[in-house]
């Protein structure tokens, strides 16, 4: 069984499949990390097996998952992940994969409830939970035919996720966020092609003959932070980065990522480490 530790995250996560299953399936091992907003064209679940993980979505939707517990990102659902030290079970299913056997015409946004009331919907959780466990074992052994049992467990996962855990969407609500999504993208990577640069909400703004208030309010609502605070999030995903794979005075680190004002730098650094630069770079080695 593949295991992975997190690094570097591009806006855009190429998921490349394991070539014996077609899906992306590893357990993964994290002492705690940030991963900054991104996306990726496959239907994503995460098992967490210890610890603690909390995926954030747009428009300040948070999931917090604890051992024994899940969440899933849909494709194309521009989201990050802040992680306390965990282990998880990472299951990342191509669209392409699922969407052959359901109807073209069909579109789908999955949700899980983690805390339903209801006994019936209990037992359908733990039958999912269940399932994780039993891939993870199954490629994990890999016993004579193992490609059976495990495309048996991954289409029982997805029949369930399709029939108890998603709504079908509007054409016109899909074109919507299409539209949404591509906007975003675009402003997303811009930011993190001109992070060392001295950008802003008005030079993002006139880049794509925006209003600024109106860019502002687009973002805030989208991502549920500034565009100051993301511009910040990206380059103190970069300084983190250097911090780790390099000897660089930590002020010329800031200067190279664009944290011309190193004190807002150190703050937003503490807000996202718990500590200043010195002592995460001292505490990882």
């Amino acid at each position: 069984m593949e295991t992975t530790t997190r690094n570097e995250k591009t806006r855009h996560e190429m998921v490349i499949s394991n070539p014996d299953v077609d899906v992306r399936f590893y357990l993964s091992k994290d002492e705690g990390s940030y991963v900054t907003p991104h996306w990726h064209d496959s239907l994503e679940l995460v098992y967490v097996i210890k610890g603690c993980v909390t995926l954030n979505l747009p428009h300040g939707i948070s999931q917090t998952a604890h051992s024994n517990e899940f969440f899933l990102a849909n494709p194309r659902e521009i989201h990050s992940v802040l992680s306390e030290k965990n282990e998880a079970l990472v299951l990342q299913i191509p669209q392409k994969f699922y969407e052959k056997f359901l109807s073209p015409q069909s579109l789908y946004h999955f949700a899980v409830n983690m805390h339903p009331e209801n006994t019936i919907e209990q037992t359908k959780l733990e039958k999912i939970k269940k399932t994780f466990l039993d891939l993870f074992i199954t490629y994990d052994i890999r016993p004579e035919g193992y490609q059976l049992r495990f495309y048996s467990l991954l289409y029982d996962l997805l029949f369930t996720l399709v029939h108890s855990y998603s709504q079908k969407i509007q054409p016109s609500e899909y074109t919507h966020q299409t539209k949404m999504f591509h906007r975003m993208k675009d402003i997303m990577d811009y930011i993190d092609k001109n992070h060392r640069n001295a950008i802003s909400t008005s030079t993002i703004a006139n880049h794509f003959s925006y209003h600024p208030d109106y860019l502002a309010r687009f973002f805030k609502k989208y991502m549920n932070c500034t565009i100051t605070d993301y511009i910040y999030a990206i380059r103190i995903h970069y300084v983190e980065q250097d911090l780790i794979q390099t000897q660089l005075p930590i002020a010329q680190i800031f200067e190279v990522h664009g944290c011309s004002n190193h004190h807002l730098a150190m703050k937003y650094f503490k807000q996202q480490w718990g500590c200043t630069p010195s002592q995460y770079r001292k505490n990882i080695r």
